[in-house]
């Protein structure tokens, strides 16, 4: 730890939340029940209308591999159950066929009509021989469309189109795909209980770090309250249990312990997102669900340690410059680079592309991460010219290129996006003593759920060590049981034992609670310390 510094002079959470996100409190407490969402109400029609005037309507819906788009497939699905038509669902082959909508996929499908989810505005080529066959096409997506060298966005011939960044229309752009399909489905069904449709877009905004802010602070405030009432599908529920997480589930179990699960099966398994959807749609029996959510966190333990294989192995490319990251190595696996591409930004505090090779020759898959202030997909398109495929956001991208580019196209990348400047210094913004903890966790409570766009405020605390320390999990993170608060150490362990474990602390990081058999208790998150 270099340099601790107060941010500025907010001395409660209501002044940090209103710093942090520039929204005064009571607009971020109470923000507008329902939002209008432009196309939303036409795409219901249009589906409605359909099914009515089709003698034997046929749907499909194409989704994504990742965690969002497996439940945009779910909410979808799901929501369509109550009509009289056909449906089916078809998710990408991360290795052998890629993200999104394909002319693959389009040649599969003879008749009806196709909704994408978490995809498809990016998907000229093959919405374009969807309606050469006569297809019907819904877009319902959440990503940046692409655009021209003259900065103008090249939309798909689709019939709707339902995303909110490429209109001045709606009334909240930075749904996620799942929340997007959620709001369909309200519509859709407005008679109807869809509070586990409501958990999936809950846990997909988590995912896919959106910002907690308006309509999605809704979502996700809402769907915590139904997954802790549970009445949820047997199979989900069954997963849950086998996680430890029948009580008490957070957004921090979302983003750390859900999503992994079921992001796992689709980075490691070419066909894997369509294992983690029969979970959430199929009725399966006792014994499938068992094997299932069995296969499913044995999965997710697997992927960990190939990350940390992984990450062992492209340490050494990682220059000390100031400029953006850029590794290649092959044999990493493909669904993992981008977790490996996060944790490396995340340490160096700079923006990182991981690449490594393909199931097609000569060319390279690379997934990035950026730090706050820097977007990526712009950084991106301003070099469109040395890519294949891309497509992402602000905060993350996924891409290929020619092997034979990569020397080239990291040098544009560094000069597209400059050195960056970063500060060390260790900030907080609330001081915590024994006599306002319990009165800080309320307030803390009160503007949950944190994360992306609601981060959540630093606590600095002494700490005498009162309690009994060891160490947990792979051995990296540590544990100290004092009386009244649990301080937990995640990856420092190695630190406090280079320190002669001392026994009074200087900490930086995050209040919240514990619960242990029904009972409640302060926790203490490190993010960092010294003696």
């Amino acid at each position: 730890m270099t340099k601790i510094k107060k941010r500025d002079k907010a001395e409660t959470v209501a002044e940090v939340i209103e710093r942090n996100t520039g929204i005064l409190t009571e607009d971020f407490l109470y923000p507008k029940a329902d939002y209008y969402i432009k196309n939303i109400a036409e795409a219901v029609q249009y589906i409605r209308d359909f099914i009515k005037n089709e003698e034997n309507p046929v749907i499909t819906i194409v989704g994504d591999f990742d965690c969002d788009g497996v439940m945009a497939t779910a909410i979808t699905e799901k929501s369509l159950a109550k009509y009289p038509v056909s449906v089916h669902t078809r998710l990408p082959h991360r290795f052998s066929e890629g993200y999104g909508l394909s002319v693959k996929i389009i040649d599969e499908i003879d008749t009806g009509l196709v909704i994408t989810v978490d995809n498809g505005i990016a998907a000229y080529d093959a919405i374009s021989r969807a309606k050469e066959k006569g297809l019907a096409v819904i877009v319902i997506d959440h990503h940046l469309p692409p655009v021209d060298k003259a900065g103008e966005m090249k939309l798909p011939p689709a019939d709707i189109i339902v995303d909110p960044h490429i209109e001045q229309e709606s009334e909240f752009s930075d749904y996620c795909g799942a929340a997007l399909a959620y709001k369909l489905a309200c519509d859709l069904c407005p008679e109807d209980d869809l509070s586990e449709l409501l958990v999936y877009a809950s846990i997909a905004t988590v995912a896919d770090i959106m910002p907690l802010i308006g309509d999605n602070r809704n979502i996700v405030k809402e769907g915590l309250k139904r997954i802790n009432q549970q009445g949820l599908s047997k199979g989900f529920s069954r997963l849950l249990t086998k996680l430890y997480l029948d009580f008490h589930i957070s957004e921090d179990d979302y983003g750390f312990k859900i999503a992994p699960v079921v992001n796992a099966c689709g980075r490691l398994y070419d066909d894997g997102a369509e294992r983690i959807l029969r979970l959430l749609t199929e009725d399966l029996s006792t014994e499938e669900i068992e094997h299932l959510t069995d296969f499913y966190i044995e999965t997710n333990n697997k992927r960990k340690e190939q990350v940390k294989e992984g990450l062992e192995h492209v340490q050494g490319q990682i220059g000390k410059d100031k400029f953006p990251i850029i590794v290649y190595k092959e044999g990493i696996g493909e669904g993992i680079i981008g977790i490996i591409a996060g944790k490396i930004c995340e340490k160096y505090k700079r923006p990182c592309i991981v690449f490594t090779d393909s199931s097609q020759n000569g060319v390279l898959k690379g997934s990035g991460r950026s730090i706050s202030g820097i977007h990526l997909y712009d950084a991106l398109n301003r070099i469109s010219d040395l890519i294949l495929r891309f497509g992402g956001h602000a905060g993350a991208a996924g891409l290929s290129i020619k092997i034979d580019n990569l020397e080239k196209f990291s040098e544009a990348f560094k000069e597209s996006i400059g050195e960056i400047h970063v500060d060390n210094t260790v900030y907080y913004d609330l001081q915590l003593t024994k006599s306002n903890m319990a009165s800080v966790l309320e307030d803390l409570k009160t503007f949950a759920p944190y994360g992306e766009g609601n981060p959540r405020p630093c606590i600095r605390m002494k700490y005498i060590v009162n309690g009994a320390y060891r160490e947990i999990g792979d051995g990296t993170h540590f544990k100290i049981s004092g009386k009244g608060i649990t301080v937990f150490g995640f990856g420092l362990a190695k630190k406090y034992g280079k320190l002669g474990y001392p026994k009074s602390l200087d900490c930086i990081g995050y209040l919240g609670e514990d619960w242990y058999k029904g009972e409640s208790y302060f926790k203490f998150e490190l993010t960092d310390f010294r003696a």
